[in-house]
């Protein structure tokens, strides 16, 4: 495709055709006219206004300006660059802009396609002349223009804002005063355009944030009503200064009973005084992530709200969760795990009924026969008083035995609290090994005892028994079919570190699936037959009440598994894990 700019022909001096609406030339302008339009259409720019009203003065005052008949049009160009837009042409009729707005670059209709084609200043003496402007004849000739002379309006940036067109009624050049005032025009368009364009930008701009705003103010807002949570904005001295709909579908309290009073005065009183706390802290600058109080409702009740705040300046912006029924569910389910863990250490001692009747009767046939004895002994004549002394401490011995068994077991059947005391954790193991000897021995167990010294530990007797009972219980129970090797059964107490102890229960029977190391401490799970599957769950529950671990270990290079607790020495904060077992 041809782009190369026509040359310049001869030029003819016509005289105008009849009907003309060309401007008439102002040859006797002197050069300050000339500098005094020039200042007038700058400041024309500078006020700004309508692009088209702007450029339409541009075009009179080159019009006004120039020494030759001249007609001047600007065709601003689209964003893109692709396309004539809001043509100014106030000499010529509407139709002219009519048939050239819309227009392509890309169709090279006429020199103003070409001049942004090739970013230069076209200049054809006679449209007549070449065949190239055929198609652009169909708009000049009903216009009676002869000739025309289109310059590339340029951005700061050098990109093509439009082209700036002079048409004349004659075949002609332009004239040197003409490329004067077309150059400093043409600078003044640019500078029109590129400022409409920064307006129009920034009006879009505004407008869309103003609709963003708006969409978002609503959304908010929707939110605010329809959020079940309470949401609330408050000072610092706790005073509400807004509240949602959900205060009063929660609490009864309606907007105007909040408004403008302290929150303060619906706190139960037990959280006066850490809820003040935390407003210090809030006030300080630092965020709430939880924090639960008591709120009293319209009808006198008290609901648990969950709050999430943060400071902004003197205000708060805070939301509360009501969860008062998870409360209550945490509750019904530590009385729940509460019964759970005492019906796991009747399962657990109901198997040791025969070992415990033999514990007891050892003492008790004892005391029989010693009394026997005693009597025997004071019959005879002389009454033999040293030996009814000796058989009656015998007798006492016995008494002691038998009333140690029993107070053991009363211990563990008990329905009691979670108690924290100071305690050793190898006589806690010795008080269970003592009581669970005979179903062992009976077992053909053998325990191999490595009690290291260990600090004191603080925990509940009850429970750490309870835990030691069943590890001991699962161990055995694991080798009842083993035959091929000795039943041995390992208590190792070590220290962790500084601050924890741990106990390792190792056995020596067929051992676990690793698959089923993570199930075993799950509530109704069980490896063996008719079991109930809550020893180990209810054992968990309670080590980590005591801020511990348990866990599940397969031997190394030997038969069996091996369960390892750790808990915490004297010292750490112990405060009983709510959601465990027994938890009141």
């Amino acid at each position: 495709m041809d782009l190369e700019t026509p040359q310049h022909g001869d030029v003819a001096r016509n005289a105008e055709p009849p009907n003309s609406s060309a401007p008439t030339p102002h040859a006797s302008r002197t050069p300050r006219a000339r500098e005094e339009s020039t200042q007038v259409a700058i400041e024309a720019v500078a006020e700004g206004g309508p692009l088209v009203s702007v450029l339409e003065f541009l075009c009179r005052t080159m019009e006004e300006m120039s020494t030759d008949r001249v007609i001047a049009c600007i065709h601003p160009l689209s964003e893109d660059e692709t396309m004539f837009r809001d043509t100014a042409a106030p000499s010529l009729d509407k139709s002219y802009a009519e048939a050239t707005d819309g227009t392509l670059v890309s169709s090279l209709k006429g020199p103003c396609c070409y001049a942004v084609a090739t970013r230069q200043t076209v200049v054809v003496p006679d449209l007549a002349a070449d065949p190239k402007w055929a198609r652009f004849r169909e708009i000049a000739e009903p216009r009676r223009i002869r000739s025309c002379w289109s310059t590339p309006i340029f951005s700061i940036d050098g990109r093509v804002l439009g082209t700036f067109a002079h048409f004349y009624l004659e075949v002609r050049d332009p004239s040197p005063n003409d490329e004067r005032m077309v150059e400093l025009m043409t600078r003044a368009a640019a500078v029109a355009i590129e400022r409409s364009r920064a307006e129009a930008a920034l009006r879009e701009l505004n407008e869309t944030l103003e609709l963003r705003v708006r969409e978002e103010t609503r959304e908010r807002l929707q939110i605010w009503n329809v959020s079940q949570d309470l949401l609330v904005i408050a000072n610092l001295d706790a005073i509400c200064l807004n509240i949602n709909p959900a205060w009063t579908d929660t609490l009864g309290w309606t907007e105007p009973e909040l408004i403008g009073t302290s929150f303060k005065r619906l706190l139960h009183l037990d959280d006066r005084e850490r809820t003040d706390a935390e407003l210090d802290r809030l006030a300080s600058g630092s965020s709430t992530l939880r924090f639960e109080n008591r709120l009293r409702a319209k009808d006198g009740s008290y609901h648990w709200i969950s709050w999430t705040a943060a400071p902004d300046g003197e205000r708060v912006y805070a939301m509360g969760r009501d969860i008062t029924e998870s409360k209550r569910v945490q509750e019904a389910l530590g009385k729940a795990g509460t019964e759970l863990a005492r019906v796991a250490r009747i399962t657990s001692i109901s198997a040791l009924t025969a070992s415990i009747a033999h514990e007891v009767q050892q003492p008790l046939s004892g005391i029989i026969i010693n009394a026997s004895t005693c009597l025997r002994l004071q019959d005879r004549r002389p009454p033999n008083i040293e030996g009814a002394r000796q058989t009656a401490q015998r007798m006492i011995r016995d008494g002691n035995r038998a009333s140690d068994v029993i107070t053991r077991l009363r211990a563990m059947f008990s329905n009691r609290e979670f108690t924290l005391e100071t305690l050793d954790l190898n006589a806690v193991i010795g008080e269970v090994v003592a009581l669970s000897a005979s179903e062992l021995q009976r077992n053909r167990v053998v325990i191999r005892s490595e009690l290291a010294n260990l600090p004191m530990v603080t925990g509940d007797r009850v429970q750490l028994q309870q835990v030691v009972l069943n590890l001991l219980r699962n161990a055995a129970d694991a080798m009842v079919d083993v035959h091929d090797r000795p039943r041995e059964l390992l208590i190792r107490t070590e220290c962790e570190s500084d601050d924890r102890v741990r106990l390792i229960v190792r056995d020596t029977g067929p051992g676990l699936s690793p698959s089923n190391l993570d199930s075993l401490f799950d509530a109704f799970y069980s490896t063996k037959s008719g079991g109930m599957g809550i020893g180990l769950f209810v054992s968990r529950s309670i080590i980590e009440r005591h801020h511990g671990q348990l866990w599940a270990e397969l031997n190394e290079g030997v038969p069996g598994a091996t369960f390892v607790f750790s808990i915490p020495c004297v010292g750490k904060d112990l405060q009983p894990v709510a959601s465990a077992p027994d938890a009141s």
